[in-house]
């Protein structure tokens, strides 16, 4: 009897064991095609272009739980003709499971400068994947986690050479590693740096960050006043009326806790528009949006 008893306890647990199933993963593409998924791809208006631009909704219509893979360099579509196109800068992998629904912001950048960056009712469609130096770009920008605006210039700089120069954000070491790496794949050569009015961050917030500024001709500026409860990368940037940035006027990634004073400045002998956007971005997330109006207009 004892010897029964020992052999159905032993038994017992087998009986009960189910392997776990596998969750196969599918690039997005395949999913789509498939049928395994339905998705909507809009803009995402509370980030900047550079970081992430659209948000994708995706919906599980199968029996069982996957794994979707949107890959580095993965293009989307504008369904406008006036807003940019976006390829992602970083590998995503999405877990969905039965019948599920998930929203979620991707990585990318825009493609196109001279059309105007995607708001939140602007709608995409899945596009193919990046080839040649576009690809080569998304995966170093990945590698380098540079999702900033000197990348997005570096971007803009494959259809035209001119941008390499705008890659001058005030990471120098940053900006200096997108212009030669760019110019590299373009296979064509950089002269002299160019006038260059940002100088290093030295963390007094109360500073503008703005170099050799007796160059400045006109200059207007102003300060954003905001309490951080964590430590964060912070940047102020200067759109145009199509949502590009222009112009980058402050960045810290490791703006400190606690009540800080952030002052920016720009000439206006340079920036000639009649309207431009002064947004405090914190952490990828647009904070704070002020419109300033030139006198002329």
């Amino acid at each position: 009897m004892k010897s029964v008893l020992i052999l159905l306890i032993a038994f017992f647990p087998f009986t009960n064991y189910q392997p776990k199933k596998e969750v196969k993963t599918y690039d997005l593409a395949t999913a789509i095609e498939q049928k395994l998924v339905e998705y909507n791809v809009t803009g995402n208006s509370e980030s900047p272009h550079y970081y992430e631009p659209i948000r994708i909704t995706l919906k599980n219509k199968s029996n069982a739980a996957l794994q979707i893979r949107i890959p580095n360099g993965q293009k989307f579509e504008s369904v406008s003709p006036d807003i940019q196109d976006v390829i992602t800068t970083q590998e995503e992998l999405i877990a969905l499971s039965e019948e599920k629904t998930i929203t979620k912001p991707l990585l990318g950048m825009c493609i196109q400068q001279h059309n105007s960056a995607p708001s939140s009712k602007e709608a995409y469609k899945l596009g193919g994947l990046a080839t040649g130096h576009l690809a080569k770009l998304t995966q170093e920008i990945q590698t380098k986690e540079a999702f900033t605006i000197n990348a997005q210039y570096a971007i803009w700089s494959l259809d035209d050479p001119d941008n390499l120069y705008a890659i001058d954000g005030f990471d120098q070491e940053e900006a200096l590693h997108f212009q030669s790496f760019t110019a590299n794949l373009l296979g064509v050569s950089l002269e002299q740096d160019p006038f260059n009015e940002y100088d290093a961050i030295d963390n007094n917030e109360e500073d503008s960050n703005y170099d050799n500024r007796y160059l400045v001709k006109r200059k207007v500026g102003g300060k954003f006043k905001y309490k951080f409860s964590k430590t964060s990368a912070v940047t102020i940037g200067m759109f145009n009326d199509q949502d590009i940035v222009v112009k980058e006027l402050y960045n810290n990634p490791e703006t400190k806790p606690g009540e800080h004073f952030l002052s920016y400045e720009f000439d206006t002998n340079a920036y000639t528009d009649d309207v431009y956007y002064i947004r405090l971005i914190i952490n990828g997330q647009i904070k704070i949006n002020y419109e300033m109006k030139s006198k002329r207009s």
